[in-house]
């Protein structure tokens, strides 16, 4: 070991994409070789850090992991994160506007949890919050990125709560000369933005700055969103063993909430753009700073500090009214949460096998409170998390090694619903209420080489998920944790230069399910936890392959199936087929023309669990297109969204639609010197 089912519509799904990638396809047999000196994207050999807290080689992980690198991110035909990352396998776009602030991604099946069932990660540091709104990709600009690394299934060993269907780590660009970068472009409904970097690296020191401004109008009325946001990076290299990192970043914005439509509403070009909300929207304040230290203790011991703060506000009004002052219908949250975490690894033999044990823990305080005036309530949660993990690698033979982890969890929570009374116009105090609850994890799994291209894999973990500060707010009695298991086998091999391929087949099992739905004795709606486990169980597959020097295809494939035990229903806003399919010509050394294509099948409207309540919603495809002309310190592109012009809505609910863009344009121009 070396260190560190489709159907018939997956087919009509992903053919017009198929099509006009084969004209690329036989345009190359003309086309000059170019790419013989760069890299190609194969990620066998990719070192991330994501699966094991310390930097390993993709092949000696038990999981299904995925790397998007610089190069993916700059040819990709998408303008925010989560339009990026919904083209990879088993990721699924869940956007309620068609704008970064409200999109989200389900990876795994998750369903409506998703924002509570997977991890997000930027250089590590958590950006889910407390509540059930999970993680704001939106303050994270696409143009800050370096890479992304996706580690698919449970990842509570080392990321604790929440970590179930996966977790996704941002990593943000570091410093490796002096340049300064300007960036502008301009698209359909009025869409501006301008972004600009400046990097410097000095001998031991290093700086980067990147700020950016992103105004649109929106496909829809009322659909506006502006945004801030910048970053400051600070690291500075003590010694040739100890290195200090500093990061702060502050986001802004402002943005409207059109709400949903009618079905027949979403089928028209007409009305589907229409809102009933002219008035509802919001502003928020994201601060986040992080601050971290590594250091090489001996030859094979590796030490690790961090923490962070984040700070966050968020006011907002849903359901304006001009009858009211806007201060008596504004609604507030505020969250601030403080996070520490420390690591250990170190390399040893026993009875002559190379081994690597790592063990750490980390501490979360999180202070909360929404106040809701529309309902006249204050949520306060005060939240306290603690946990101690260790895991261990051991080489059995050059081609064998064994992975086991295990984490002990402890959640303390403090929660007070006060109410407001109109007439004396003061806050009464609710009664506080306590929860304690402790969560173990374990993960085991095997790697085998096969050969230098070819590695073999399977791994059993668990997972747990606390309920949210807002799942408290109106709960059964007896809310609690859920947990699950999961099952994952699959395998890498790598064609010499050509292609690579990777399968994973999964099954996951969670029991106490947090849902919010209909209490069986009193009928009211409430979150509670499921009476029966629900299943997951599912396939995922991707390919990527060089036919020739200047021509990179790439494409995958997921069949997912997500029901009830005993009910056997399907859990909706999960379909059963997904796939994309892309590819890049090089026509000439600078200019790349960039195709992608998503289908995603039929799914069930996220309030029907019996799945005969209401319509599921259609299956889609939406095809993407970029041209790149880079020379030099320019980079010029040209790029168009949803090419064919597809109706249709990612998610929906009780039959009400959140119809998605149709056919945009954007352009833009980089300077980098």
């Amino acid at each position: 070991m070396k260190r560190r089912v489709a159907g018939k519509d997956i087919t009509a799904g992903v053919s017009i994409v198929a099509v006009a990638c084969a004209a690329a396809f036989a345009a190359a047999f003309a086309a000059p070789a170019l790419r013989a000196d760069e890299d190609r994207r194969f990620e066998l050999e990719e070192i991330v850090v994501t699966g094991t807290a310390v930097k390993e080689p993709m092949s000696e992980i038990p999981k299904n992991v995925t790397v998007i690198t610089a190069r993916d991110i700059e040819q990709a035909p998408v303008r925010n994160v989560a339009d990026l990352l919904s083209r990879e396998a088993n990721v699924r776009l869940r956007s309620l506007f068609g704008h970064e602030k409200s999109s989200g991604i389900d990876l795994r099946g998750m369903g409506d949890t998703y924002g509570s069932g997977v991890v997000v990660l930027v250089n590590g540091f958590r950006i889910n919050s407390p509540d059930m709104s999970g993680f704001d990709l939106s303050s994270v600009p696409l143009d800050s990125i370096e890479r992304i690394e996706i580690v698919h299934g449970s990842g509570s060993v080392l990321y604790g709560d929440g970590a179930v269907g996966g977790v996704i780590n941002i990593i943000t660009k570091k410093s490796e000369a002096k340049k300064i970068g300007i960036g502008v472009s301009y698209g359909s409904y009025d869409t501006k933005s301008t972004d600009v970097s400046f990097d410097r690296k000095d001998g031991k020191t290093e700086f980067v700055l990147t700020a950016g401004m992103r105004d649109t109008g929106g496909y829809r009325q009322n659909g506006y969103l502006y945004k801030k946001d910048a970053s400051v990076r600070m690291g500075y290299d003590l010694s040739d063993y100890t290195s200090l990192a500093f990061t702060l970043s502050p986001h802004q914005d402002r943005y409207g909430l059109p709400g949903p439509v009618s079905k027949a509403d979403a089928e028209s070009r007409e009305t589907r753009i229409l809102t009933s909300r002219p008035g509802d929207g919001g502003e928020s304040t994201d601060v986040t700073l992080t601050t971290g230290m590594e250091t090489v203790v001996a030859d094979s011991i590796l030490l690790s500090f961090d923490c962070g703060y984040r700070f966050r506000d968020d006011r907002y009004v849903m359901g304006y009214t001009p009858l009211l002052p806007l201060r008596e219908q504004t609604d507030h949250i505020a969250e601030d949460t403080v996070s520490a975490g420390a690591l250990l690894s170190t390399e040893y033999e026993l009875f002559g096998l190379q081994s690597e044990v790592q063990g750490g823990g980390d501490l979360a305080f999180t202070a909360y409170t929404r106040t809701e005036r529309s309902k006249n309530e204050r949520k306060n949660s005060d939240i306290r998390k603690a946990g101690f993990f260790m895991t261990n690698r051991t080489d059995l033979t050059k081609t064998l090694a064994l992975h086991a982890g295990y984490r002990f969890s402890l959640y303390s929570g403090t929660h007070r619903l006060d109410t407001y009374d109109n007439t004396g116009g003061v806050w009464e105090t609710g009664q506080p209420f306590e929860r304690l609850w402790t969560n173990h994890s374990f993960d085991a799994g095997m790697v085998y080489d096969v050969g230098p291209s070819v590695s073999l894999y399977a791994d059993f973990a668990t997972s747990f998920r606390t309920p949210n500060v807002d799942e408290f707010a109106l709960s059964d009695s007896d809310l609690h944790p859920q947990r699950g298991i999961d099952l994952e086998a699959g395998g890498r091999i790598r064609f010499q230069d050509t292609a690579e391929l990777s399968v994973s087949g999964f099954y996951i099992r969670i029991t106490d399910e947090i849902y919010y739905g209909e209490d069986p004795v009193s009928g009211t709606p409430v979150n509670r936890n499921y009476d029966f486990p629900t299943n997951r169980l599912g396939v995922e597959t991707s390919v990527k392959v060089y036919p020739f020097e200047n021509l990179f295809l790439w494409g995958n494939y997921t069949y997912m199936d997500a029901r009830f035990e005993n009910r056997w229903t399907v859990v909706p806003l999960v379909p059963a087929h997904k796939a994309s399919f892309g590819c890049e010509w090089r026509i000439v050394k600078p200019l790349v023309i960039a195709l992608s294509g998503t289908y995603v099948g039929s799914r069930f409207d996220g309030n029907d669990e019996t799945n005969v309540q209401y319509e599921s919603l259609h299956p889609y495809t939406v095809v993407d297109a970029k041209v790149t002309y880079a020379s030099g310190p320019f980079r010029i592109y040209l790029g168009v969204n949803n090419l064919f012009d597809e109706l249709y809505s990612t998610v929906a609910y009780g039959g009400q639609y959140y119809p998605m863009p149709e056919r945009n344009f954007y352009g833009g121009v980089d300077l980098e010197f």
